[in-house]
């Protein structure tokens, strides 16, 4: 017959495995980038591409987003009209060129990833693009800011 201290320290042995192997489960693989975020499939479009930033509201800027990626509060917008001209990107076009010739990375902040652009400051600090992205059915890719 067990003892007390057995069955307790089985229950507990049970809930310690029960619980770290929950935690591995619901942590997402963070090797690397998604594909549903890759560079190449940011593509704008509408007829404001090539306006500059202050002649673009932040509604065409909605509009002009690719289906998949999304920019909610406008922070990124916000961003990139404050900074992108000084670093040469003068329209949301000049912003695609750049996006699609960067390379994508992880962060270690999880589901943050990272864009880095072919653009640098005079520091030499390259210009980086850091989005969300939390995987399943309906996810988007969530821009969050733009900073070297």
């Amino acid at each position: 017959m067990q003892t007390y201290r057995n069955m307790r320290f089985g229950g507990l042995m049970a809930a310690f495995l029960f619980l770290t192997v929950g935690l591995f489960v619901s942590l997402p693989a963070h090797s690397k980038p998604p594909s549903a975020c890759a560079p190449t499939t940011f593509s704008l479009s509408g007829s404001n591409v090539d306006n500059l930033w202050k002649q673009v509201t932040n509604n065409q800027w909605s509009k002009m987003l690719p289906m998949n990626w999304q920019d909610n509060g406008f922070h990124f917008y916000s961003r990139v009209r404050e900074r992108g001209p000084d670093a040469g990107i003068s329209t949301p076009s000049d912003l695609e060129s750049e996006i699609r010739r960067g390379t994508a990375t992880t962060t270690t902040t999880a589901n943050r990833y990272q864009i880095t652009l072919p653009v640098q400051n005079s520091s030499g600090s390259n210009l980086k693009v850091f989005y969300d992205y939390a995987g399943g059915k309906n996810a988007k890719c969530q821009l969050v800011t733009l900073s070297f």
